[in-house]
């Protein structure tokens, strides 16, 4: 049964402090045009079956907002594997627990998104390239979860291109 990814890059964070990378939330201005992101992604009418996030501040909350839009009184779940620096192969192994759902939300960081990305596409973290800034979404079609074949990209997205779409909704 295939599987459609969203792979989100988290929004606007807090610049790094004293409080430890881990810890740094969105900005206001973050919060605000990620929430234009979600309308964005509902209008492409996403229906996931779990949005599931890194458990750094910034994508846990990037994930809420995206719950609030797409997925109201869903709860966002936190996988370390999403966290940065690790594996894009062991990310893709850890959606085994997922393998019924149809589609799911991602939230997590660069450059380790850009190399899951590859990694679905090319079944190597290292071949395709692809820039997520900040509230921007891939959109992969897999065979299976854990995938089992190289993955077809749907559709790549800036936030900005997601921020019009939502203002255009209202």
């Amino acid at each position: 049964m295939s599987c459609t990814l969203y792979l989100v890059r988290h929004g606007i964070a807090e610049a790094a402090g004293s409080g430890g990378d881990a810890e740094r939330r969105l900005t206001s201005e973050g919060v605000r045009k990620l929430r234009q992101v979600a309308r964005g992604l509902k209008r492409l009418i996403l229906k996931p079956d779990a949005i599931i996030s890194s458990p750094l501040r910034r994508a846990e909350q990037t994930a809420a907002i995206l719950c609030a839009v797409l997925a109201p009184g869903a709860v966002p779940q936190l996988c370390p594997l999403l966290a940065p620096g690790e594996g894009a192969e062991a990310v893709a192994a850890g959606l085994r627990e997922h393998r019924r759902a149809h589609e799911l939300v991602l939230v997590g960081h660069q450059p380790s998104l850009g190399q899951l990305a590859s990694y679905l596409l090319a079944r190597s973290p290292h071949v395709v390239e692809l820039p997520f800034r900040k509230g921007g979404v891939a959109a992969i079609v897999v065979d299976s979860l854990p995938p089992r074949a190289s993955g077809t990209l749907e559709w790549f997205v800036t936030a900005e291109q997601l921020r019009w779409m939502g203002r255009k909704g209202r």
